[in-house]
């Protein structure tokens, strides 16, 4: 836990150090931005590739009790919870509270609300997931998540 929280402070500092010529802070704060809001249209229709692609290969997510998760853990787990029958997850469009885009780092806070129901359509919970999010901008110019991290309400 330790070294993701470092992770994710030295990831905010690097924000500030950073400045990558020919780039628009709002294009790219735009870009990101939408690739959140497809996100749950992907988990909800479960389609995995569209789940883990908005995760970097090298990304470390961090949940609450849980160990920390990398790319592969963690596109395992939303398989596994995609073919859990007794139980359906959906996610709502997430509550965007701040994009800051410096250079190929951005960091986004927001809230995302997972409803968990039963095989009779009953809610048996609703999460609440105050998140900060370290993106990166790949090779490809394309973001994606560096260092997810995930506080429940």
């Amino acid at each position: 836990m330790r070294r993701t929280v470092a992770a994710v402070l030295v990831a905010l500092a690097l924000v500030g150090c950073s400045r990558a010529s020919n780039v628009d802070a709002n294009e790219d704060g735009a870009a990101i931005e939408v690739a959140l809001q497809k996100w749950p249209k992907d988990f909800n229709a479960e389609n995995l590739d569209g789940v883990c692609g908005l995760f970097a290969d090298d990304a470390v997510l961090v949940y609450p009790d849980s160990p920390d998760r990398n790319h592969d853990q963690f596109c395992d787990q939303m398989r596994e919870r995609f073919d859990n029958p007794a139980r359906t997850f959906t996610y709502g469009a997430p509550d965007i509270e701040e994009v800051s885009v410096d250079g190929d780092l951005a960091t986004v806070r927001l809230m995302w609300t997972l409803t968990v129901k039963d095989t009779s359509g009953k809610v048996v919970e609703t999460v609440k997931e105050d998140g900060l999010d370290v993106f990166k901008r790949q090779a490809d110019g394309c973001w994606k998540i560096h260092v997810s991290h995930a506080f429940t309400k």
